[in-house]
This record gives structure tokens, sequence and C-alpha cells, in this order.
């Protein structure tokens, strides 16, 4: 009797979406530059105006900065985190999926599969934007709010980034799936994220029901300093997390209900 290595299998089905992420150059570029390159030209930003007039201006590092930073992750991350999660989902458009199928794969181990190549894709370009904000906000702090940060700072603000940007990876993934088409998903996700949502957020009226919005709950969990993110008044962090994990099951959920039923 012939014996399947199923880990095996995974780690091969994985590679393999791996690798077709990072083969779209446009893709892994434009993705490095937002969620990476945002985080250098920010500092590098703070750091030249710091040399030029350091009486106006502060020094680049402390906790306060790092704060900002994180924001910016937040929100330019995870547009390249939607990026990532809708070429990874809408995968099939391009006729692989077929071939795969045919092979007696299963549908559903080539769903999950893309979630591990598209985080195997982005987690390390968060991982150096990360990298870069610690040493940075300890290497180049001052003092008072620009102190540098503890390493409970770094890991709770590391944590939230990773969480936010990570969500709207699974986000954009699981819709990708269930529509085929990237282009569709990025639209969606890109009006929803900056528009209907700041915008549902306004309307005090709709009162403690607006928590159930992912925004709300990223912008509870993110850094308040100087922060652009809004969030509903009262929202506790564990109601937050809640909000964020319940639409990642859904959201993957329907990707991979949509990826089992999908014809060969």
């Amino acid at each position: 009797m012939t014996t399947i290595d199923y880990g095996w299998l995974v780690r091969s089905m994985s590679k393999s979406e791996f690798t077709k992420l990072t083969k779209r150059r446009g893709l892994f570029w434009t993705s490095l530059l937002l969620s990476f390159g945002s985080v250098v030209v920010y500092y590098a930003v703070l750091e030249i105006m710091h040399l030029i007039s350091p009486a106006t201006h502060g020094v680049a590092g402390g906790a306060l900065n790092l704060s900002r930073a994180i924001n910016i992750e937040t929100l330019i991350g995870g547009t390249a985190a939607i990026l990532v999660g809708a070429n990874a989902g809408a995968g099939d458009s391009n006729g692989v999926f077929r071939d795969l199928v045919a092979t007696g794969r299963s549908r559903v181990g080539l769903f999950f599969a893309r979630i591990s190549g598209a985080l195997g894709m982005f987690w390390p370009m968060f991982l150096a934007a990360f990298v870069t904000m610690a040493l940075v906000s300890t290497s180049l702090a001052g003092t008072g709010v620009n102190a540098a940060p503890s390493l409970g700072t770094l890991a709770h603000y590391g944590a939230i980034a990773l969480l936010s940007t990570t969500f709207e990876l699974l986000l954009a993934l699981g819709l990708a799936s269930f529509t085929v088409s990237k282009s569709v998903t990025i639209a969606v996700l890109m009006a929803w994220e900056f528009i209907v949502q700041q915008l549902l957020l306004l309307i005090t009226w709709f009162g403690v029901t607006r928590e159930i919005l992912p925004l709300s709950a990223i912008g509870r969990l993110s850094p308040k300093s100087h922060g652009p993110l809004r969030f509903v008044p009262g929202e506790s962090a564990f109601v937050a997390i809640v909000v964020l994990v319940v639409w990642t099951v859904v959201a993957v959920g329907i990707g991979a209900i949509k990826t089992r039923r999908m014809d060969a």
C-alpha cells in the first residue's frame, strides 16, 4: 500500500504558492514599498528634519514616533497585505487550479496552501519594517515622550501591527477566493476600508453596533498617540479581538467553501 506523505505535500503546495506570488515582480516590489518602504521613508524624513533643525524637530526615535510608525504600518502596510491576499486568493483565474485538482490534490488543501504562501511572502516584509522601527526607536531615542520604548511596548505594538495586517491579508484572500477576481476584491476592500467604514463610524446614532466594524477594532487596539484610526468610544480590547477573529473566520470560511465547490 502506498503511503502519502501529507506533511511533504502541504509544504510542497505552500512553497509553490509562495513562489508563484514572489515571481510577480510588480506585486512583490509594490508590497515591499508599502509595508517596509513607508516606514523607512517616515523615519528618514524625521531624521533629516532633526539634523537640519534639531531645536525645532525632535529626534527620530522614541516611543511617540514608534506609535506613529505603527499606525503607518497598520494603514499602509495593511494595504500591502490586501494586495498580497487578493493576488493569492484569486490564483484560480490563471488556470493552474484545474491542473492541480486533476492531480488529485485536495481543494481545501490548495486553499490553505494559499494562506501559508501569502503569509510567507508578507510576514518577512512586515518583520523587516518592525525591526527597523525597533532599532530606530531605541537607538535614536531622546528624553521625555521621545524616550526609548520598553521591551513590553515594542512587543505590544508589534503584536498590534501584526494582528491588523494579517487580518487584512486573510480578509482579502478569503474574498478573492470567493469572487475569483483580484481587481474586484482590491476595489471593494479599499472602498470598504477607507470610505464606507469611516463614514459608518461617524454616524453616532448607530451606537455600540459600530463595534462590529473591523476598522473600529483595529483603531481600538492601535496606539492612540496622535493616531488617525477611529474607534467606538468604550469598546474593549477583548471585543476588538473577538471582532477581528470572527471576521477572519467568516472570510476564510467562505473562501474555503467556494474553493471546495469550484468546478475544476
